[in-house]
């Protein structure tokens, strides 16, 4: 079974180098999903060409849900 993945964009870091949630198709993703962003939860995060783990965080500073990569973002091989 195939790993749901949810989008991000692997250029939008915030000041503490950790991935934004906060995209449109990001939030479609995890509405569609039904997943709850939650800190600890990993995501298999993708922006269509590559894909990385992720753990999500919470960002006080920001007031907003970023994402720790925990593996860097590698090639999707398309079928």
């Amino acid at each position: 079974m195939a790993q749901a993945r949810i989008f991000a964009d692997f250029a939008d870091a915030a000041a503490d180098g950790c991935l934004r949630l906060s995209a449109r198709a990001t939030a479609d993703d995890v509405r569609r999903l039904g997943v709850q962003l939650r800190p600890g939860l990993v995501l298999a995060l993708s922006d269509g060409q590559r894909m990385a783990l992720a753990q999500v965080i919470d960002c006080e500073a920001c007031g907003a849900r970023h994402a720790r990569l925990l593996s860097e973002p590698a090639a999707l091989e398309l079928r």
